[in-house]
């Protein structure tokens, strides 16, 4: 055997570590097995990327050990307005970058492994190469994959800015994982730190590939996770699987936002952890209600269409702005409502399948005051044909489920009505208010499938009229609609002045409770900006005492059908925004200029709600009516103020 010098072995080994392929480029060479390899998903480059960069900071307070490894693949924006939700600032020692860096989260600092350039994550075969990467360079006993950006349930996670907004749907994810677990077998934990992704849909479409699932079935907050106390946990922990890691993630998401600074942010936040491998049975016993609905919705014609509908209308619902609607709701809910309704016998025996499915799959969840009923999995049910996306019939679950049919035969009814309800002109016992006056408001409804009734006050003028707001109002057994009005209205202040406030849906929280959640369209200028954005307030209001009792809890900007909150703090400025329709019936939204009309904020988040008079003018008061199948109408009488 001939001897080589030493350095000739090094230069060998070095030669062939050379040749082997790489599939993300230059990277480290592989890693011990840990306890834990925690994969995040960030795509940054969209108005999420100031509030993902505190996150990697908040992993940072902590970072990676021995026996876990956080390693995250992050996008960012080449956009810097921190107004919109940007930053060009640098982040764990790495100077600002507009590429996806796949990196090590350490403690106080990112360990760059690569840069992959610019990339649309979502793009499925980003995804493959991310998920082929990292297990070879840190192999793991266990494996989590969590997504942190914006979310939509069954149509998709992430929206890549740069690729105009594309994101990753319930057809790709499967394909994806299918392809890549023999790299990590089941992923132990898949986790969606975004909105709206505690769906039955979404959870079926990755329930082969994973083991536990965490999500939330409402809109999430702005600040996500809370990171810190999480890593905090699994680090001293690194044995704990992943339903007690998924519960930490519920647990530390909890306490944040029960925390002193966090206003009442608590009150609309939910999150559940969710068994994967229970998601099969769910799927039975969902199509086996979509088969017994669909046969007892159809044996009694209008009547029992009607019932179905009644019962989805009263399902908690998520994603609500503004009068948009995401169409997800409460699985568990409407089999409960169900349950309620003189349902035939198939029908409730397969509600409550239903019902014991989802405590079956739903291991552990929070939900604050605002969402009595969530229950940790939401499911689509759109109105009608008009309003359903097309895309829900590719989904895994509709390929094969019956829900589907279901809802096709429920939307068929209410698309074929385009008859809107009848109202009859509205009375009220004076005309003319002084102050002090209530007067009583009446009208009647002849349908007997009315969703929604409202009480509506608008203030007339030569051009139309200025809507101010509705609240919900209820037909008696006779259709009889009733008000009693005083000549106020819910106003917002910022502690010096007050104003008259606009609200575009207002939500009972729970039947016969007296609570509220309320939506006031307005605008926010920041501190030392010109620049005016178009946010929606959200109220929750309490009408059990005397005096209507109101608290701010969070402002969303929805832009491009994807939600992000945005902060109120020290200094901003808060506008109502009203609708204006014309006598010839085109509208449009205006807000004031007078510094009087604008709401100075002095303290973060500290902006009140009350009521106060409506100033002196003629009003247009009335009604509102919208049945199951979307048609509206509406009577309105004009009343002076004194």
């Amino acid at each position: 055997m001939r001897n080589y010098p030493k350095f000739y072995y090094c230069f060998l080994t070095l030669l062939v570590l050379a040749l082997i392929p790489n599939l993300a480029g230059k990277t480290f060479a592989q890693n011990p097995p840990a306890e834990w390899t925690l994969m995040f998903y960030m795509d940054s480059d969209n108005n999420l990327e100031a509030a993902q960069m505190q996150d990697l900071e908040e992993m940072m307070a902590v970072g990676s050990s021995e026996n876990v490894n956080i390693i995250v693949l992050v996008d960012r924006s080449n956009q810097s307005s921190e107004e919109d939700g940007y930053t060009a600032r640098a982040v764990g020692g790495l100077p600002n970058w507009t590429t996806a860096k796949l990196v090590r989260v350490e403690k106080g600092r990112l360990r760059e492994l690569s840069d992959w350039g610019e990339v649309n994550m979502g793009d499925p075969n980003n995804l493959k190469k991310f998920l082929q990467t990292v297990p070879a360079q840190f192999p793991a006993k266990h494996y989590g994959l969590v997504f942190g950006d914006h979310g939509a349930g069954w149509i998709g996670i992430v929206s890549d800015e740069s690729a105009n907004g594309d994101s990753l749907d319930t057809n790709e994810l499967p394909a994806v994982f299918k392809e890549t677990s023999g790299l990590t077998g089941k992923l132990d934990l898949i986790g969606f730190d975004a909105c709206m992704m505690a769906n039955f849909e979404a959870a079926k479409s990755i329930a082969p590939f994973g083991k536990t699932m965490v999500g939330s079935e409402e809109l999430e907050p702005g600040n996500g996770w809370n990171y810190t106390p999480l890593m905090a946990s699994l680090v001293q922990n690194p044995q704990m699987d992943s339903v007690a890691l998924g519960k930490r993630v519920v647990d530390t998401y909890r306490d944040f936002y029960l925390g002193a600074n966090e206003g009442n942010r608590d009150k609309t936040v939910t999150l559940a952890v969710i068994d994967l491998e229970k998601i099969p049975a769910l799927e039975t016993a969902v199509s086996n209600l979509g088969i017994y609905n669909q046969s007892f919705m159809k044996s009694g014609g209008r009547a029992t269409w009607l019932q179905t509908a009644q019962v989805r209308s009263r399902a908690e619902e998520y994603g609500v702005h503004n009068g948009e609607h995401e169409y997800l709701y409460d699985l568990l809910d409407y089999a409960e409502n169900l349950k309620r309704e003189k349902v035939d016998a198939q029908t409730l025996q397969a509600a409550d399948a239903v019902i014991a499915a989802v405590k079956s799959a739903v291991l552990y969840k929070i939900n604050g005051a605002a969402h009595p009923h969530s229950n940790g999995l939401s499911i689509y049910f759109p109105p009608d044909a008009k309003k359903a996306n097309g895309d829900y019939r590719a989904t895994p679950f509709s390929v094969n489920g019956k829900w589907l049919p279901f809802l096709a035969d429920y939307m068929g009814v209410g698309s074929a009505d385009n008859k809107p309800p009848q109202i009859t002109q509205v009375n009220t016992t004076d005309n003319d208010i002084a102050k002090s006056d209530v007067v009583t408001v009446t009208s009647k409804v002849n349908a007997d499938d009315i969703e929604e009734a409202t009480f509506v006050l608008a203030q007339s003028h030569e051009e139309g009229e200025i809507i101010i707001g509705a609240i919900p109002t209820e037909p008696d057994e006779n259709g009889v609609l009733k008000e009693e009005w005083d000549g106020s209205w819910f106003s917002i202040g910022d502690g010096k002045k007050e104003m008259i406030c606009p609200i575009t849906n207002f939500e009972e929280i729970e039947d016969g409770k007296d609570e509220f959640l309320a939506e006031v369209p307005a605008q926010i200028r920041y501190h030392g900006s010109n620049k005016w954005r178009d946010v929606t307030l959200y109220f929750y209001l309490d009408f059990k005492q005397e005096e209507v009792v109101g608290e701010f809890v969070y402002a969303f900007e929805f832009k491009n059908n994807r939600a992000r909150e945005i902060d109120v703090e020290d200094g901003d400025s808060i506008r109502p925004v009203y609708l204006v329709v014309d006598k010839d019936g085109n509208s449009d939204f205006i807000a004031s200029d007078d510094p009087e009309d604008i709401l100075n904020v002095t303290k973060d988040d500290d902006i009140t709600v009350g009521e106060m008079d409506v100033e002196a003018g003629k009003y247009l008061i009335g009604f509102t009516v919208t049945d199951f199948s979307g048609n509206t109408n509406d009577e309105f009488t004009e009343v002076t103020i004194e």
